[in-house]
C-alpha cells in the first residue's frame, strides 16, 4: 500500500496537519521539527506530489493561477458521452463538485470511459499523463458495473452505490431517511393507505433501504399497509401504474417520478392530489410542483469533491480497505401533487 501523510504522522508522532504544513515548508512550523518529519517522510519514502506543491505556493501566492491549476477527473460511463448530462440530478452533482474544486483551487474535468473504446489500462494511461491523481466516479447507468483501472495511482471517490467492484469511499443519500421523511410527510397530511410503486433495479441498487423504511415506518406511524409493493421494470410503464393505482386504490403513492411523468398519467385520466396523492423520492428541485424528497445532488457533489481533495493531498491511492460511505439526508419539498385530506387541517394542492 502506498505511505499516506497519516502514515508520516503516526511515524512522527503528530498530527496530520502539522506533516502537511511541514512539508510544505510553512514557516509557522519551527526549522527543527520540519527538518524532523521531512526527514522521517523520506525514510518512509513518501513524497508530496509536485503538482500539489505547486498548488500550495500558488496558495501561498494568492494567485488564482487558473492554467496551473491540478486536474481532478470527473469520470462518466453512460453509453453515450453525454448521456448522464439528461438527468437534471446529475447535471447538479457535476455543478457542486465543480464548484467546490474551483474553490479550492483545482479543475475538474469530464472524461467518458468509454470513447474511442479504450481499454481501462489505456484510460489510466492517460488520465496518468495528465497529471491527473485524483478521479471522481459519477452515478452508473447499471447495476453492478465493474471497472478495473490502476488503482493505486489514484485517488478515488465515488456517488451513489451502482458500482459493484471495487468499492470506494463514497457520497449517497441517506435512502432511509427520506423514505422516512416522505412517510411522516404522508401521514401529517392524512394519508392512511398508502402504496410504494419502483422499479426492481433502482430497488436491488439501493440494497432494499426505501423498501425497509416503507416498511417499518409503515406500521409506526399507523397506516394500513394491506397494499403489496409494485415492483416495475426499468423501462418506463405508465400503463401499468395507473392499473395497478385503480385496482388497489391506495390514497397516496410513493415512488420515483418524474414531472413529465407525472403528466402522463394525469393525460390517462388519473386526478392528481384529488384522487390519489403522489410522492416522488427524488425531486429535481427544491421549487418542484412535485411533492417529495429534494436530495440537493449539488450538496453531495461537494461533499464529494471536499473527500477526493483531502485523499489526493494526503496522497491516499488504490482501493479503501474500509470504504466510507458519506450520506447526506433529503428535505422535504411540499409541492403539488399531495393534499390534506378531509378532517386534517390545511389547505389542499392544485395539478402540476
Amino acid at each position: 500500500m502506498p505511505i499516506t501523510m497519516k502514515d508520516v504522522a503516526v511515524r512522527a508522532k503528530t498530527s496530520v496537519a502539522t506533516v502537511s504544513k511541514s512539508l510544505r515548508g510553512v514557516p509557522t512550523i519551527p526549522v527543527h521539527t520540519r527538518e524532523r518529519i521531512q526527514k522521517t517522510a523520506e525514510q518512509m519514502g513518501y513524497r508530496l506530489h509536485p503538482y500539489i506543491s505547486a498548488l500550495m505556493r500558488n496558495r501561498r501566492k494568492r494567485r488564482a493561477a487558473v492554467a496551473q491549476a491540478p486536474t481532478l477527473a470527473y469520470v462518466t460511463a453512460y453509453p453515450t458521452e453525454n448521456g448522464w448530462q439528461r438527468e437534471a440530478f446529475f447535471r447538479s452533482l457535476h455543478a457542486g463538485a465543480q464548484t467546490r474544486a474551483e474553490t479550492r483551487g483545482y479543475v475538474l474535468q469530464p472524461f467518458w470511459l468509454y470513447r474511442d473504446d479504450m481499454s481501462n489500462e489505456r484510460f489510466s494511461e492517460i488520465l496518468w499523463a495528465r497529471g491527473i491523481r485524483g478521479i471522481f466516479l459519477s452515478p452508473f447507468p447499471r447495476l453492478g458495473m465493474e471497472i478495473n483501472l490502476e488503482w493505486d495511482k489514484f485517488s478515488v471517490v465515488a456517488h451513489g452505490l451502482s458500482l459493484a467492484h471495487p468499492v470506494f469511499h463514497r457520497t449517497s443519500n441517506d435512502h432511509f431517511q427520506s423514505m422516512m421523511l416522505a412517510m411522516h410527510e404522508c401521514r401529517r397530511r392524512g394519508y392512511v393507505r398508502p402504496g410504494f410503486a419502483l422499479d426492481a433495479p433502482t430497488t436491488e441498487r439501493l440494497e432494499f433501504r426505501w423498501e425497509a423504511a416503507y416498511r417499518m415506518f409503515g406500521e409506526k406511524l399507523g397506516f394500513q399497509m394491506k397494499i403489496p409493493p409494485l415492483l416495475l421494470g426499468a423501462r418506463w410503464e405508465p400503463d401499468r401504474l395507473c392499473r395497478w393505482i385503480r385496482q388497489t386504490k391506495p390514497d397516496v403513492v410513493i415512488t420515483l417520478l418524474l414531472e413529465e411523468q407525472v403528466r402522463e398519467l394525469t393525460k390517462r385520466g388519473l386526478k392528481i392530489p384529488e384522487e390519489v396523492g403522489l410522492v416522488s423520492l427524488s425531486v429535481a428541485q427544491p421549487d418542484s410542483p412535485l411533492a417529495g424528497v429534494f436530495q440537493d445532488p449539488f450538496a453531495m457533489g461537494e461533499v464529494a469533491v471536499d473527500q477526493l481533495i483531502t485523499m489526493v493531498e494526503r496522497n491516499e491511492t488504490g482501493i479503501p480497505t474500509e470504504p466510507i460511505t458519506l450520506t447526506l439526508g433529503g428535505h422535504w419539498n411540499p409541492g403539488r401533487t399531495v393534499r390534506r385530506l378531509a378532517g386534517v387541517a390545511g389547505g389542499g394542492g392544485a395539478l402540476i
